[in-house]
């Protein structure tokens, strides 16, 4: 009932619940809990479905009755999952898949082999999961039930589309469709088909579908008054909107989305919706709204931690299987009377065992440690970065522009004065936006690729050499897709290559330029060569702050820089740095 009416089933669980706890009813109070922190689920708000659920599994653990502990774990692994809190969902998982085993209750094992199945497809583990899902799936369709059966179903099928296998999940979504047909009262269900249909579209570039499959799965979900659903619905809908190039509509439902999300505080919903608006305001040419959001969405990438609980998750997985192990291996040898010698033998193993264990711990702390020091250097150095290009480029800029205006106001009679003064500010305008196109473009995190930073290299040559003539060519080796790079990497590569380029077309008097790229042993090879007048290299170096920027950026990301030229022989320009 709770998810076809929960504002009714809201008032029969109270209801319950005051009855209860006037005859001190202990069960009744548990179950009653139980229903309210369903209920809650299903209303959008998680904090209080968790409240409610951690207290009824309480007292039915006082009441000692592990049926109905691993029935409230399934209900809590469910809520844990919804808030992306996967490390704690999988606590709850096991021990209800242990209860269940040790009880033989076959729903109960059914259901939990449905939630591991969700918590592996999130660790990675796919070939585990699929394992979890079809066993579930057969499970719940040999009990009749249709509901569970298909929600195991819509589990798999993110799990195909997430494995590349799109035409797969879009065959197990059609076949939900069917199934739900026979299942009266079911809204809430097919609302979800209904966004993973539009999920699976999105993959497939069909657009206008997925946007039709996501709007129908808005409408009901706001018929149902699930706000944490609404939330994630109007943020895939804005995604489609923007692939569509409707960037109005677009922009409303990415601002609700951002706006429910904050109410639920839902922070996974508020950075993806953030990060979406933020590119819709690139797109559009917004760049101070985009640069607003952006900072936005920086802070709350700072209060997720997903990987840390993925950490955790793998961990307890390889607790579990470990477990599993050691208790058939004890059932299989509990007959068997161990010689001293053996058991002397096994005792100094598991003493071994924990040293390693525990030494392989240490260890890897420390590894984590370090790479988060190193992650939180990195985006210090980021922000430094771009406090001082505002405060340096783009104030002076500023600057200029306010005596430009002074100069025109006070020259209003002399036209000449007034044109003039009028065109500066034209061009430091344009030097503004180019700045701040240049720094939304250094944090975007869409960015990190190595090979989205090539395409940028290749369009800058072709804008700057292009119009003046000049022949270049650009080749590139090496696998570049594998490498993903932090943002202050890339900024200083791609300013170097914009400084080499620049210089060949201003200065050079170049008719050709050869552009080379390649990557081996996780090393980054770059050289731009031209058949210009070249120059005196430890004259200009003293006068030259473009040929100095260029070796400091270098020695910023731990390269090495070499300028190659001699009067009438043409330059080349070398950097060498690790990617990894």
């Amino acid at each position: 009932m709770a998810s076809v009416s929960s504002d009714s089933a809201y008032i029969l669980a109270n209801e319950a619940l005051t009855a209860a706890q006037k005859s001190s009813f202990k069960r009744g109070i548990a179950n009653s809990y139980n229903a309210l922190g369903w209920i809650y689920m299903h209303k959008g708000n998680l904090d209080s479905s968790f409240y409610f659920l951690q207290e009824s599994r309480s007292v039915f653990a006082n009441e000692n009755s592990p049926y109905d502990v691993a029935r409230v774990n399934i209900n809590l692994t469910e809520v844990l999952t919804k808030q992306s809190r996967f490390g704690e969902a999988l606590v709850f998982a096991l021990e209800a898949d242990s209860l269940s085993f040790a009880l033989k209750d076959v729903a109960l094992q059914t259901d939990t082999k449905r939630l591991l199945g969700i918590l592996y497809r999130e660790q990675g583990d796919h070939a585990k999961s699929i394992e979890y899902f079809n066993e579930a799936i057969k499970g719940f369709e040999l009990q009749g039930d249709l509901r569970r059966s298909v929600n195991t179903a819509i589990s798999l099928s993110i799990l195909l589309r997430k494995i590349n296998l799109v035409d797969s999940s879009l065959t197990v979504l059609e076949k939900c469709l069917e199934t739900i047909d026979e299942i009266e009262n079911n809204e809430y269900q097919l609302a979800m088909v209904r966004e993973h249909l539009g999920d699976t579209f999105y993959l497939k570039d069909m657009f206008e579908e997925s946007l039709r499959q996501y709007i129908m799965a808005y409408k009901l979900f706001e018929r149902l008054g699930n706000k944490a659903d609404m939330a994630y619905e109007g943020l895939v809908i804005g995604k489609a909107q923007i692939a569509l190039k409707k960037f109005n509509e677009a922009e409303f439902f990415l601002t609700q989305a951002f706006s429910i999300s904050d109410s639920l505080g839902f922070l996974n919903y508020q950075f993806d919706a953030a990060s979406e608006l933020a590119n819709l305001y690139q797109e559009t040419g917004q760049w101070q709204k985009a640069f607003d959001y952006l900072n936005r969405a920086g802070v709350m990438k700072d209060s997720l931690d997903q990987q840390k609980q993925l950490s955790n998750m793998s961990e307890l997985k390889e607790k579990y299987e470990s477990e599993k192990r050691d208790q058939e291996i004890a059932l299989l040898k509990s007959n068997m009377e161990l010689e001293n010698s053996r058991a002397r033998r096994r005792v100094q193993f598991q003493i071994f065992a924990i040293f390693l264990f525990l030494a392989s711990l240490g260890i890897a702390y420390l590894i984590f440690n370090r790479y988060r020091l190193k992650q939180e250097l990195n985006e210090q150095i980021l922000r430094n970065q771009i406090s001082s290009d505002l405060h340096d480029e783009i104030g002076s800029t500023l600057s200029s522009i306010d005596v430009n205006s002074r100069i025109a106001l006070l020259k209003m009679d002399d036209k000449e004065t007034v044109a003039g003064q009028l065109q500066k500010i034209q061009q430091n305008t344009r030097s503004i936006m180019d700045n701040l196109s240049q720094i939304v473009w250094s944090i975007n995190p869409n960015n990190d690729s190595l090979e989205k930073l090539i395409f940028r290299m290749k369009d800058f040559a072709a804008e700057i050499l292009e119009p003046l003539g000049i022949q270049y060519a650009f080749h590139q080796g090496g696998n570049l897709s594998e490498f993903n790079l932090n943002p202050v990497f890339r900024k200083n590569v791609y300013l170097i290559f914009k400084e080499a380029v620049n210089n060949c077309a201003k200065y050079s008097k170049a008719t050709e330029v050869s552009i080379s790229l390649e990557v081996n042993n996780n090393l980054l090879f770059i050289e731009i060569a031209d058949n210009g007048k070249g120059f005196d290299y430890q004259r200009e170096m003293i006068k030259s702050n473009g040929l100095q920027n260029m070796e400091n950026r270098a020695k910023q990301i731990r390269g090495k820089f070499e300028l190659k030229t001699e009067p009438d022989s043409g330059t080349s320009i070398k950097l060498e740095a690790p990617v990894t």
